[in-house]
């Protein structure tokens, strides 16, 4: 409970969800699916207002399950509410770009180390077939599925904490994550040049982690975690600095400048107006 006496938003619409019709689940999640995806894809493009009922007509169902959809996609982050103005895509903005390096840096090292310690023979296998298919859909170069899979390998290296807690915060940075990576790796008009060396890093990463994490090697993984991060990161900043986009860009130091209170220094001044423009 919050300070002023209030549930926090998650838990309002956790309930909320909880105590749903059994029969507008289906159209809710097939609802709330493809919300996500035009979300992640950025046809919903970040700061869109969203209407219930131009979306319910589009998707042809009532407007209660896409109300409770986009509900679901307030809980993970993806959409904001406003007062008296409705629901709205999340910005992509400096500062939450420094706040999801600085939570992904963290937390991934924490899943790498306890999952080495923690993770069973049937994981691996699952983790394996799911680098597997992460590696199938580059070379289609099929931008939405190597997001999606991608994120569900590292979900998968989370789950194998066996930590539930731990899961559900790497939820929230993978959803947080995928809009990004989806715009960084290819979604857009063009493929970048440098796209293919950028996969081979990441195809020999996965690979590296599953060994470590076979051997229970926990300070390999801790290190190859926070490589596969700093590649992430590399690849957004390359974005950033290519044609795409000009004049904004991200550092070492903006991450520095993000302090624990949600404030931040000089470096991200006035986060709100450094808006990631769509190409």
């Amino acid at each position: 409970m919050l300070a002023n006496g209030t549930l926090p938003t998650d838990v309002c619409i956790g309930r909320h969800i909880d105590t749903m019709p059994q029969k507008h689940r289906p159209l809710m999640e097939a609802a709330y699916t493809e919300l996500k995806q035009r979300i992640i894809t950025l046809e919903l493009k970040p700061g869109e207002r969203l209407d219930d009922y131009q979306l319910s007509r589009g998707l042809k169902v009532s407007r209660t399950p896409v109300r409770e959809a986009i509900f679901l996609l307030v809980a993970e982050g993806l959409v904001d509410i406003r007062a008296k103005a409705g629901f709205f895509v999340r910005p992509l903005d400096l500062l939450d770009i420094a706040h999801l390096f600085e939570a992904h840096i963290v937390l991934a090292k924490a899943f790498a180390r306890l999952a080495a310690t923690r993770v069973t023979p049937a994981e691996l296998d699952t983790m394996a077939e799911k680098a597997a298919e992460v590696e199938t859909h580059i070379a289609h170069r099929d931008y939405l599925a190597i997001t999606r899979s991608n994120g569900e390998l590292h979900r998968l290296e989370a789950a194998a904490t066996h930590n539930q807690i731990i899961r559900k915060m790497a939820d929230s940075v993978h959803d947080q994550g995928e809009r990004l990576a989806y715009l960084c790796f290819g979604g857009g008009d063009q493929e970048p040049p440098d796209l293919g060396d950028h996969f081979d890093k990441v195809i020999g990463h996965h690979s590296a982690m599953l060994d470590a994490l076979r051997r229970g090697d926990a300070a390999a993984a801790d290190r190859i975690a926070a490589e596969h991060v700093q590649l992430f990161k590399v690849r957004v900043q390359q974005y950033l600095d290519s044609d795409a986009i000009a004049g904004f860009e991200i550092t070492d130091g903006d991450l520095a400048s993000v302090s624990f209170d949600g404030s931040a220094g000089s470096a991200a001044a006035s986060p709100s107006s450094a808006k990631v423009p769509m190409p």
